[in-house]
């Protein structure tokens, strides 16, 4: 970007503001005020199916709307009017998704030069049997027309070059989290024979299939422990079988100190469906996850290394299979540690400051003087 092109304001337009997400959105306002550029974030509320498993954020310091969410068959669709909260020549950074019926007219205003419209997301739908054919058509025409890609990871960055995007326009931001941790490692004595399952509690995270190999487990390791974490729809589901299995604990969500202890007192994360920003839990709490090739992931599993950070089984598997890598897991000790080892290197490498300075350097390079635009 010249300074000619430094932009006055970055809107960043967000369905609604994940608990994981707000301190992202907090280094962007911080970062990009040091350097002249004003942060305005615009949010709504989610739709029952987000709000039943996933904690909301509602920054004062934000532009919270109104969302009218129109439900349809399996999805929901979004409109929440940005496109008359926008100013002449704004960066306007929002989720490359078809539901968002904001990002048609937005996408509108970057062809006519009234702004310069960002993608922030995935780079290709990993999850596209819930996604109608007639959106997912739409959304990849309209792919590679704008300003900038924000890609998740070089994964979505390879999605996105396979559908014709120009490289010098995708930045890989690699998403994550900021760790939040108030117990360190050495304050938790770990359970080598305990994991634990943290995040939503849906399909897509094959919950049955955890169950299934999970009690697999148990029948050979009398010692075996489950922690379950989360909510969602199939929360009644874990609530049965916790309560029918003494080794099986059911917590429901769980913050702060609570969240920490379940974290660093288990040996592995156990996660045999879609895995996402769960790798970054397991990097910095040194619990490595153990998950299949399902087909179903977020690209925030090519943080994942096999034998190195994690272990994956070479396909989506079966609860037996599953069950043997957990066996083999844990009866051998010295792949503990050495996995162990390996997420404590990768907590080093994917953190949020590294995220929020790609967002920023994209934006308004450290180089263009502060009175530039």
């Amino acid at each position: 970007m010249t300074a000619e092109r430094r932009p006055r304001r970055v809107v960043f337009v967000q369905k609604f503001v994940p608990h994981y997400r707000l301190p992202l959105f907090e280094l962007l306002k911080e970062k990009l005020a040091a350097r002249g550029v004003e942060f305005v974030l615009i949010y709504g509320q989610p739709d029952p199916f987000e709000g039943s498993k996933i904690r909301m954020e509602f920054p004062s310091w934000g532009t919270r709307v109104k969302s009218l969410i129109i439900p349809l068959p399996g999805r929901y669709l979004y409109w929440q009017g940005a496109p008359f909260k926008g100013r002449k020549g704004d960066v306007v950074i929002v989720e490359h998704a078809s539901k968002l019926l904001d990002n048609y007219v937005l996408f509108a205003l970057q062809q006519i030069g009234f702004l310069r419209l960002c993608y922030f997301g995935h780079g290709r739908n990993f999850q596209d049997a819930h996604e109608i054919w007639v959106a997912r058509k739409i959304k990849r025409l309209m792919v590679a027309r704008v300003y900038r890609w924000f890609a998740y990871t070089q994964m979505s960055v390879d999605a996105l070059v396979d559908q014709g995007v120009d490289p010098s326009i995708i930045v890989s931001v690699n998403n994550t989290l900021k760790h939040k941790a108030t117990l360190d490692e050495g304050q938790v004595e770990r359970e080598s024979e305990r994991l634990v399952y943290i995040g939503g509690l849906y399909k897509d995270k094959r919950i049955d299939f955890l169950l299934e190999a999970a009690t697999l487990v148990q029948s050979r390791h009398p010692g075996f422990r489950l922690d379950i974490v989360g909510a969602g729809p199939q929360v009644d589901r874990v609530q049965r079988f916790a309560d029918a299995h003494d080794w099986c604990d059911y917590h429901g969500e769980v913050y702060g100190e609570d969240r920490d202890r379940i974290l660093f007192r288990s040996s592995a994360i156990a996660m045999p469906g879609l895995v996402g920003l769960v790798a970054v839990d397991a990097f910095h709490y040194a619990s490595p996850v153990l998950t299949t090739n399902c087909g179903q992931h977020s690209p925030e599993v090519a943080y994942l290394a096999d034998g190195v950070n994690s272990l994956i089984l070479e396909d989506e598997g079966t609860p037996e299979s599953y069950a043997a890598m957990i066996d083999r897991f844990l009866s051998a000790p010295a792949l503990v540690a050495r996995l162990r080892e390996g997420c404590r290197a990768s907590a080093k490498e994917y953190t949020i400051d590294a995220t929020a300075d790609r967002f920023v350097d994209a934006i308004v390079p450290a180089d263009v003087p502060a009175d530039a635009g």
